[in-house]
């Protein structure tokens, strides 16, 4: 098992392997408090007329992570959605 650090991370395209769609870039990890346990990624486009929502990725919906990509199983509705205000 490699350590892959933050900065590697933002930068890979995260991928649904289910039907092929680019969700965007890692922006933000979701930890638990007080173990300090990787939960979720928190995914998203920094474009600048991208829509301002947010994916939720739980870990345990991560399947590899590569050299370039991420690649998740996310059946519909599986990944929780962030507005800009943070509401679910």
């Amino acid at each position: 098992m490699s350590i892959v650090d933050y900065n590697e991370l933002k930068k890979k395209a995260v991928v649904n392997i289910l039907d092929g769609r680019k969700l965007g870039k890692v922006k933000n990890i979701k930890f638990t408090f007080p173990e300090g346990k990787v939960e979720a990624l928190i995914v998203g486009e920094n474009a600048l007329f991208a829509p301002n929502c947010d994916y939720i990725v739980n870990l345990c919906c991560v399947n590899k992570i590569g050299d370039d990509a991420i690649l998740v199983s996310l059946a519909d509705g599986a990944a929780g959605l962030v507005s800009d205000d943070g509401e679910l």
